[in-house]
């Protein structure tokens, strides 16, 4: 039985480390490209979804107001998701004098769409440019965040996606950021070694003629992460994909305030993650491991435990320092590097727990119960 039980521990340690270091490794390797003005400024279209954004919706709209792209070539189009606060009043201040700016009012679905995704749809039909640029509201882009993008764009990609951090704040906000950047991080090695996972739904971009060959969001069944699934209908149709991460293409996330509503964010996602591939199930798997099989080791061998936890903690943290310096951001200290391994510690368990509990997945002020996600024909847009 014992050896049945070091068997495991050493085939979840081995496999978890070897993630970490190819992960490691093809970071280290990688070499952002530099932005380049294009010749030709194509159309684009942002398409922008807001729910109850009072709090946040100014910070977006000035970051996408100060986007360093061609007035003429460029289109914001704005979707209230029957926000019930100031979200409408702000807007409709904010772009009285900005004729690029529209704002369309979405109180009804179509097809298959829910929240996010019912919006991003409906705002496509209305969509001239070549090119959707998608980002959430509590995201601030950077200014070329356009230029960045399209600079992915070769003839066979539809479909690619930019990294997000939460912005820099109190330890909690700090925390968060670091979390991002670390799990943003592994989408982009793996990438690099042309295995995909996901797009990023705050922070992509999509070719209009790739996103209608998917039917649009109303076709697409929906799930909790439209992310994915956008980017599994493209891929799935011989489009090509591109993850980025620099300086250009770094979003910046306003962070979770509270503990509640970052396990309810965690929640959907996982919710969401039972789509993914095998291969990635099997990572996520594999790092929900690692902690029981380090605390089995300890009752083992507890030295032999404390030095793969020691390993675990210095790749870990020169990987995340690793991606600082790609993304051309300040580097987290010594001291936050070592709670952060703490907060991951304690959000692993946590996260897992409140996973299993028969509690429903609320995000936006809705919950997406049974009723909820049932097909609706309704084709009404108003504007």
């Amino acid at each position: 039985m014992l050896i049945l039980i070091y068997i495991l521990i050493a085939t979840v340690l081995i496999a978890f480390f070897g993630i970490q270091l190819f992960s490691l490794i093809s970071i280290i390797l990688y070499m952002p490209k530099k932005l380049s003005e294009p010749t030709d400024y194509p159309k684009v279209s942002i398409l922008l979804a807001a729910r109850n954004e009072e709090k946040l919706i100014e910070r977006s709209l000035e970051s996408i107001n100060k986007l360093n792209y061609p007035k003429d070539k460029i289109e914001i189009l704005i979707g209230n998701d029957a926000s019930t606060d100031r979200t409408k009043f702000l807007i409709e201040k904010f772009i009285s004098n900005k004729p690029e700016f529209t704002l369309y009012h979405i109180d009804k679905t179509i097809g298959k769409g829910r929240g996010k995704a019912n919006v991003l749809g409906q705002l496509a039909h209305h969509a001239s440019g070549e090119f959707y640029f998608i980002t959430d509201v509590d995201v601030k882009v950077p200014e070329n965040w356009v230029l960045d993008l399209l600079n992915e764009f070769e003839d066979n990609v539809g479909i690619v996606s930019g990294t997000t951090m939460c912005d820099r704040g109190g330890i909690f906000a700090t925390l968060q950021g670091m979390d991002w950047l670390h799990f943003m991080g592994y989408i982009k090695a793996f990438a690099n070694a042309g295995i995909g996972c996901t797009s990023v739904g705050n922070n992509m971009a999509v070719r209009a003629k790739a996103y209608w060959e998917t039917g649009g969001y109303e076709k697409i069944d929906f799930s909790i992460t439209e992310d994915y699934k956008l980017f599994k209908e493209v891929t799935s149709r011989g489009w090509d994909w591109r993850t980025n991460l620099s300086k250009d293409c770094l979003g910046l996330a306003w962070y979770i305030p509270s503990v509640k509503e970052m396990l309810h964010q965690r929640k959907r996602w996982l919710i969401g993650a039972k789509e993914l591939p095998l291969n990635w199930k099997s990572m996520i798997i594999l790092y929900g491991l690692f902690i029981p099989a380090l605390f089995t080791l300890f009752f083992i061998d507890y030295k032999l435990a404390m030095l793969f936890w020691g390993a675990k903690f210095l790749i870990q943290s020169i990987f995340i320092y690793s991606l600082n310096i790609k993304s051309e951001t300040r580097p987290f200290s010594f001291w936050q590097m070592l709670i952060y391994e703490l907060y991951v510690l304690l959000n692993t368990v946590i996260t897992a727990f409140f996973y299993i509990l028969p509690i429903k997945s609320v995000w936006k002020g809705r919950e997406y119960n049974e009723d909820y996600l049932k097909d609706s024909v309704d084709t009404n847009v108003t504007e």
